[in-house]
């Protein structure tokens, strides 16, 4: 499996609207061929919002990044943001054997 995650810091005016573009995106996403799940999450205070999408495999983000990258095109981050999003990838590491 891998997984990216995103953290979103919205000013306080464009929260809701980030919220709702990000519920959108994640929905489609979800469509996405090789990816298991698209869920956004808040943090307890809402400061933070957070995407994850989790794939298959690192082969099947890569295949699918232009496509989640072209549902988010245009949106005004750099406007609505209080920083720089955070953006993680993340390798799954298996249990060992037993």
């Amino acid at each position: 499996m891998f997984t990216q995650v995103i953290v979103h810091r919205p000013k306080d005016e464009f929260r809701g609207a980030t919220v709702a573009y990000l519920q959108r995106v994640t929905g489609a996403a979800r469509e996405l061929s090789g990816i298991v799940e698209a869920v956004v999450w808040s943090e307890g205070d809402g400061e933070r919002i957070v995407v994850t999408t989790t794939w298959e495999s690192p082969a099947a983000f890569a295949a699918g990044e232009d496509a989640l990258f072209d549902l988010i095109h245009g949106v005004p981050f750099t406007e609505w943001m209080q920083e720089p999003l955070d953006v993680l990838l993340l390798d799954e590491i298996p249990p060992p054997a037993a």
